[in-house]
């Protein structure tokens, strides 16, 4: 299982699962098709998942098994992250369709 507060992974784990962003009541999720309750952009769920101190759980292997995670139960698997720099660019490079770098 990876455990990540990085922007590019979430996004590409979540699009490798075909699940979306939604946040219901201040909790962000991540939803499947049919769905469409809170569905919202990727702004308010990542805002949603620092507020509520929150990590995303995915195994790269499996798709579909995205889950959120308490932060702090998360961060000794985080290890020190990318700069704010580094995670915008891979956020830029998540957008644009390309795989994050390792």
């Amino acid at each position: 299982m990876r455990t990540t507060v990085d922007r590019g992974e979430i996004i590409h784990a979540a699009g490798r699962s075909r699940l979306s962003p939604a946040v219901r009541d201040g909790t962000p999720l991540l939803v499947g098709h049919g769905d469409v309750s809170g569905r919202c952009g990727w702004e308010p769920f990542f805002r949603a998942l620092s507020a509520r101190h929150l990590a995303v759980a995915f195994d790269p292997e499996a798709p579909g098994d995205v889950r959120l995670v308490p932060r702090a139960e998360a961060e000794p698997h985080l290890g020190h992250g990318p700069g704010p720099l580094e995670e915008a660019r891979r956020f830029l490079a998540a957008l644009r369709g390309k795989p994050p770098s390792a």
